[in-house]
């Protein structure tokens, strides 16, 4: 596929797998790498940035044209159909009356007579590609598919100049370190042909296109004195470098006198910046300023980001949408792999408007459900509709198909469901767990199986000695005591970090901000950084707490007993104590931090005599502050020996196993309840919504959990297979049935969507039990080889079937919206913008794929539409680039 010159659109890819895919595992470390360690790793500050001068417009049109996309590189079927618009003329009804229906043509005809001439740039708002945005995947999956487009055009006879194109940077750049955003859009060294192929080439050339970028962030001068502003806010921040660049354009004197950056002139700095920020503006953002009908966090990062631009943050509660008369200004970004429309005026309506904020990620990549709606800001416009939304991915999601075929989530669930039928079954550590629990369960090896009966012996235990079984024995309490530590340290540890301010959740860093206010000024990360040296004294004395208390309690739990714990419960205590190890470690961490940034304003008064610090040659400083940093640090270590030492009394075989069981159940139970809670309910402002998600993560746990492993004890291979394929089937059905335009009105509120969601939960529940209760009819069979394969064939495919019903039903209940797209990876109903400039307004086009086309070439008359149209307008708006500058 890197041989652009030669395209073969029968072989383009599908979209990445993001259930365990290949691609996916395979950049894990580059994707941790940013997680971690992102903010160290910020090549911005040696970025010399320039204000570009934007393309002119064609003479003899009275208007200027530009093409939007973003979040592109996946589905190269998709982004196919993508570039060929991007550098193709479209036509469309021009009579004034066009409905979201109606069709886009690409040449002129009877029907279509209006003309939205080909941009005079391109802009690609961000994750150019997936799931890692380096070299390979953007040769492959952004630069084939679009050179493709152009090669095709050429073919039909269509003339394709070369237009510039700029982008900014998102997460899934961010991965790569930008090294792949870097050969993509910043200007070559040499002649930008706009063919290069080779993966060492430092270029990634693009055929109708060529690049003069010099930075990830970029102000771009248009006609009719509009200015275009591409910010690179990732979590919605921006460095003072980038903020000083943008503020030069407009207000030369507060950057070049350092006010900008005066904290005790803020109130008026920011009242000038408002005054001259330009009257004409383009805002294109990482992240969308508003999305899935929720307003954003007033104290978020991206508020700040504006203000501290002088922009209004029109897109939170207190404005509604509103912006000063005389200025006009549209925030777009992609991100949200859908269309959506906040304020602006439609084509039929007669009220204009002076604002708008549009989520536009439609370039390519998987969709997301449209039908996920908060209800706080009511939308303008979305594409696809509710009701395509729900019946596309419910359909998709109840297909165990689509599920098994989106990675190896298959794999993982046969795996998770062999280990917990071997550990039922074979090692007397772990089985015996359930013979306390289930009176007269007791599995038995067939006779001819030796490998097995010599794992068990391997695995052989005397539980003779062991205290009281599991449930009944004073570790019980050891374990406890060891939870509830591990409780304060992340407390502590999520206390002492700023609330993550991304503008999309209010129910983000609620737990900072309450430890905040109750701790505070001893935890706040502000009062540690500005208090005196007493206040900063006892934050040192509250931050060594923790140490303490972890010494006191680790001297009781290496208290000696008569009886070793249980095997199981030895295991568990010894990943409890290493968590608490590594939440130690994380403290220590936060803790360092604070005081770097501390030590660069502030000399503490020695604690000890002078004398004292003239022998030990340390400043006093050094000695207090260095007191937990050390303390977390030695304790972390204690803690992991002392786990090992004080519960590691068996054999190493038999840990290993138990150790490995542990954290497969841990992550399967607790693990994924956390993930619904904290990710897939991240829209929620309450806990209800959170808890009602978590509930449904725990049902869809259990069954995962135990309907495999119950047919593999109880059911033999006809009656296995009889009740997968039943399950399935009645899935499908499912899937059908919740999908029915009868059930489905046209509008679909988010009311029928609730009841929906309650209905296909009930379902959901009734399938389960009669699973469960079907997959234990019959009795115990002899543990073998046969059985274990029987347990990873049955995990492999209920996998897919609950996981398929888990995202359904948490969509519904608008939650995990993006793992539920992820898992469908929908090439479906993707769309670009063509944007027209004039003096007073800016015009949005929003063409939609419903269906991308497989060969332009071959394709007579391709389906497209014209799915909103938006105007935002000038009213007493200066034009020129230097309107109200005050430099």
């Amino acid at each position: 596929m890197n041989d652009t010159g030669n395209c073969n659109e029968s072989k383009f890819k599908p979209p990445v797998k993001w259930l365990l895919g290949r691609e996916l595992l395979a950049g894990l470390k580059l994707i941790a790498a940013y997680t971690f360690m992102g903010d160290k790793q910020d090549p911005k500050d040696w970025m010399k940035a320039e204000v570009i001068q934007g393309p002119q417009k064609d003479p003899g049109q009275d208007a200027y044209w530009f093409d939007f996309i973003s979040d592109t590189g996946d589905g190269m079927r998709a982004v196919y159909n993508i570039g060929y618009l991007c550098m193709s003329d479209i036509w469309i009804d021009g009579s004034g009356a066009q409905r979201p229906k109606d069709t886009v043509a690409l040449s002129r005809d009877d029907s279509h007579v209006q003309l939205l001439p080909r941009g005079q740039f391109l802009f690609v708002g961000g994750d150019t590609a997936y799931h890692v945005a380096d070299t390979a995947s953007l040769m492959e999956r952004f630069q084939t598919p679009f050179n493709c487009a152009y090669d095709d055009l050429i073919k039909n006879g269509k003339t394709v100049n070369r237009q510039p194109i700029y982008g900014i940077p998102a997460n899934h750049d961010y991965y790569d370190a930008l090294d792949g955003f870097n050969r993509q859009f910043r200007e070559p060294v040499s002649l930008d042909t706009g063919t290069a192929n080779d993966e060492k080439d430092p270029q990634l050339g693009l055929k109708g296109f060529y690049r003069t970028q010099a930075a990830s962030y970029i102000d771009m001068e248009l006609p009719f004195g509009w200015r275009l502003w591409g910010l690179d806010s990732q979590d919605g921040k921006m460095d003072k470098r980038q903020q000083a660049f943008f503020v030069y354009s407009f207000c030369k004197r507060l950057v070049e006198t350092g006010e900008l950056f005066d904290s005790s002139r803020q109130d008026a700095v920011q009242q000038e910046l408002q005054q001259h920020a330009p009257s004409k503006l383009i805002v294109v953002t990482p992240e969308p300023s508003t999305v899935f009908g929720k307003w954003a966090k007033p104290d978020g990062a991206l508020v700040n980001t504006f203000q501290r631009l002088g922009l209004e943050p029109s897109f939170i509660e207190s404005h509604a949408g509103k912006l000063d008369d005389g200025k006009c200004r549209l925030d777009i970004a992609g991100d949200t792999h859908h269309y959506e429309r906040y304020w602006g005026s439609g084509q039929n309506e007669a009220a204009s408007a002076n604002y708008a904020s549009v989520v536009a990620g439609g370039g390519g990549a998987f969709l997301h459900p449209s039908h996920t709606d908060m209800a706080e800001v009511p939308r303008r416009e979305h594409y696809p509709h509710r009701k395509d939304s729900h019946q596309l991915f419910t359909r998709a999601l109840l297909n165990p198909l689509t599920v098994w075929q989106g990675g190896y989530i298959w794999l993982f669930g046969g795996l998770v469901a062999l280990l917990s039928y071997f550990a039922v079954t074979i090692p007397q550590s772990t089985a015996s767990v359930f013979q306390q629990i289930f009176s007269g369960f007791h599995p038995a090896l067939a006779n001819n199986d030796g490998l097995l009966s010599r794992i068990q012996s391997a695995l052989h235990v005397d539980l003779s000695g062991a205290n009281a079984g599991f449930f009944g024995s004073i570790y019980c309490f050891h374990l406890i005591a060891i939870v509830l530590f591990a409780a304060l340290l992340f407390i502590m540890w999520q206390a002492t970090n700023p609330p993550k301010q991304t503008g999309e959740s209010k129910e983000s860093g609620k737990l900072q901000q309450f430890m905040a206010k109750v701790t505070a000024p001893v935890l706040s990360l502000e009062a540690n950084l500005k208090a005196g040296s007493d206040v900063w004294r006892k934050s040192v004395a509250v931050f060594m707490a923790p140490v303490l208390a972890g010494a006191v309690l680790l001297m009781l739990l290496m208290m000696g007993h008569d009886q070793p714990p249980h095997p199981l419960m030895a295991g568990l205590l010894m990943i409890m104590l290493g968590a608490v190890a590594v939440l130690l470690l994380c403290l220590s961490r936060r803790y360092r931090d604070i005081l770097n940034q501390r030590n660069k304003t502030h000399r503490e008064t020695p604690v000890f005599p002078a004398e004292f610090y003239e022998k030990i040659k340390i400043s006093p400083e050094m000695v207090f502050e260095a007191l937990p940093f050390w303390g977390y640090g030695l304790l972390a270590i204690a803690y992991l020996i002392s786990g090992m030492l004080r519960y590691g009394a068996y054999s190493t075989s038999v840990m290993t196993f138990n150790l490995l069981i542990i954290i497969v159940w841990l992550f399967m139970t607790a693990g994924l309840i956390a993930v619904a809670y904290f990710w897939g309910g991240q829209l929620f402002n309450k806990a209800a919504g959170k808890i009602r998600l978590a509930l449904i993560a725990a049902w869809c746990s259990f069954l995962l959990l135990t309907v495999p492993v119950c047919l593999a004890l109880y059911a033999d291979w006809m009656h296995l297979l009889i009740i997968a394929a039943a399950v399935a089937a009645v899935t499908l059905l499912a899937g059908r049935i919740f999908t029915l335009d009868r059930l489905v009105k046209k509008d679909f509120p988010l009311s029928d969507q609730t009841k929906l969601g309650y209905c296909l939960l009930a379902v959901w529940s009734v399938v389960g039990i009669f699973t469960l209760i079907a997959a234990t009819q019959g009795d115990l069979i002899e543990t073998g080889g046969w059985r274990l394969l029987a347990a990873f064939l049955a995990g492999a495919v209920f996998s897919c079937i609950w996981l398929g019903w888990y995202f359904a039903v948490a969509l519904a209940f608008n939650g995990h919206n993006n793992e539920a797209g992820g898992g469908s990876r929908s090439q479906c109903y993707r769309h670009m913008i063509r944007f027209k400039l004039t003096d007073d307004s800016l015009t949005g086009y929003v063409i939609g794929i419903d269906q991308p086309v497989e060969d332009f070439t071959q394709e007579k008359s391709p389906v497209f539409r014209l799915v909103d149209v938006f105007t935002i307008r000038c009213n007493g708006s200066k034009s020129g680039n230097d309107a109200g500058s005050a430099n």
